[in-house]
Formats: C-alpha cells, structure tokens, sequence
C-alpha cells in the first residue's frame, strides 16, 4: 500500500492506496429516464451577482442523448445543456447573464462529475482513509474524488494537486445507480452554489 505523505495539503493526509479492491465508483453512476430537482443557482459573473430558481430536469432521449435543462416556473430556459451517447458535450440555449468562458466551464464540470461523464474508468484509484473509501479519476486539470461511507455515495469532491476546489454534497435517498434527493455542489474558489432538490415523479410540473 501507499502513503500519500508526500503531499502535506490537508485533504490527503492519511489516504492510503487500496490495491486489492475490484468496487468502483461507476456502480453509482446515475441511470434515469427523466429525473426533476427544485434548483437555485447562486453566484458571480465577473462584478455581478445572479440569483436564479427554477426546475432542472436530466432527460435522457431514444438515441443515447441526454440533456439538461434549467428553466423557472414560466417555462423560460437558463440553460439547456447536451451529452451525446459518446458524452460530447454542447449547449443548446443559455441566458447572456451565464453566457461566459468560465461560467459554462463550471457548469460544464459540474454536472459532469454529478452524472460521471466524460471520467478516464482507466485512471480510477481506490484510497482508503477510516472508514471513508475515495475512488480517483485523473481530470484534464486535477482530479475528482467519489467519496464513499457505510455503502453509500456520500460526497464528490474536485481537487487540484494540493488543495479542494469544489465539493458535491449528497443526501437524503441515495442507492446504486440512482441521483440523490438533495444535492449542493460549493465551490470554494468562487462564490458559486447549486443546491438541488428531488422532486417526486408524480408531481405535477
């Protein structure tokens, strides 16, 4: 096994590798026809702050597509965002107030950790820290940890090489293959939250 002493941020201390492990966090990857969650978006574009509420909805269409779309009560989009079968990644419609570089990115990012999109299964290591198991993707820029306690997908956490970037915090229902009840994705470079809430499939929207 290895020791993660080389790096003194706070994050690794006492992480040890797993090698004997065969578990891997894609038995958490979310499987769905169309899920719904109460959204509220909060944060800063360049000077100035957003405050958005509304209804996301993931949908996942005949042809291998899936798609989500951010939109309020009235039925107007913030955001409609694409993932082909091979998990290529497009935007079909967003407000200018979201419309930047590093606005998209975040989103972008965001959701892919949240679905496990676009994650190199090649790259994945398992570390072991009490009772906490963290299954690592290697990132174009960092890395993802798929945080795991008691049998349940607990938390994802985005780090650089030294530091955590952002962190997805999952409660309520949570199994295999299945998106959580409650979801808040913090990120701690920018003043920028999602807080998502299930909204039950009988609910009329």
């Amino acid at each position: 096994m290895f020791l993660l002493a080389a790096c003194k941020a706070p994050y690794y201390e006492g992480m040890v590798q797993d090698k004997h492990s065969r578990s891997t966090a894609f038995k958490y990857k979310p499987e769905f026809d169309k899920q719904l969650y109460r959204c509220i978006v909060d944060g800063r574009a360049v000077f100035k702050k957003f405050h958005l509420s509304g209804v996301l909805f993931f949908k996942k269409l005949d042809d291998g597509t899936t798609r989500a779309v951010f939109q309020n009560e009235m039925g107007f989009t913030f955001f409609d965002f694409e993932w082909s079968k091979d998990d290529s990644f497009k935007v079909n419609d967003i407000i200018p107030q979201l419309n930047k570089p590093a606005v998209v990115k975040t989103l972008e990012k965001d959701l892919n950790l949240l679905l496990m999109r676009q994650l190199k299964g090649a790259s994945e290591v398992i570390y072991k820290r009490g009772d906490e198991t963290f299954y690592r993707f290697t990132l174009q820029k960092g890395y993802v940890y798929y945080v795991e306690n008691s049998a349940r997908l607990m938390r994802v956490d985005n780090t650089g090489e030294k530091r955590l970037v952002t962190t997805i915090l999952l409660k309520g229902k949570n199994g295999l293959h299945t998106l959580p009840d409650s979801i808040l994705f913090r990120h701690l470079k920018a003043n920028f939250t999602i807080e998502l809430n299930k909204i039950e499939s009988h609910a009329d929207e």
